[in-house]
């Protein structure tokens, strides 16, 4: 039988990882999934040094518990070296995106996808994923920070009236 973090995580209880909790949940194998374990990775920054700024991000997926039926983009920071999202050769990525396993896009402020752009794709990552989920959509991982504006005094422009965006509707969700 399954122990310990696979038996947790089979049982279809929310699993989140943000940041280096992403870089785990790849290097262990858990994300993208068993079957393509060693075949997805965050590696460094497309730019060769650490990023620490504001991005905006498209939830996607519909499977992902944590992204599922959002409609609105999420402003939130991020702050990392290794935020790189690539595959190797081997990764089906038309099973990945048939399977709705991307949760996250980094887009333009307008809601336009991002194409690879940088800095609106802060770390080169492949399809601009910034965040993905398992095959059963119960544990998502993100490199961005959404805990760090769930309230509207968060964001850096609200003392000139700019506002939204916030990452607490992920939470609720």
């Amino acid at each position: 039988g399954k122990t310990g973090v696979d038996a947790t995580l089979g049982e279809g209880k929310p699993v989140i990882g943000i940041c280096n909790g992403f870089q785990a949940l790849v290097k262990s194998g858990i994300l993208p999934d068993r079957q393509n374990n060693n075949q997805a990775t965050l590696t460094f920054n497309k730019q060769g040094h650490f990023e620490c700024r504001w991005v905006d991000l498209k939830p996607v997926s519909q499977k992902c518990i944590w992204t599922k039926d959002l409609s609105d983009n999420i402003t939130c920071p991020i702050a990392h070296g290794e935020g790189n999202f690539q595959t190797t050769e081997l990764f089906s990525i038309s099973s990945f995106i048939a399977n709705d396993q991307i949760a996250l896009t980094y887009i333009h402020a307008d809601g336009s996808t991002a194409n690879g752009e940088y800095p609106i794709n802060p770390n080169g990552s492949m399809l601009d994923i910034a965040g993905i989920c398992n095959l059963q959509g119960n544990v998502l991982g993100l490199m961005p920070h959404p805990e760090n504006h769930i309230h509207m005094w968060q964001h850096p422009r609200h003392t000139r009236g700019e506002h939204g965006g916030s990452g607490l509707k992920l939470f609720e969700n």
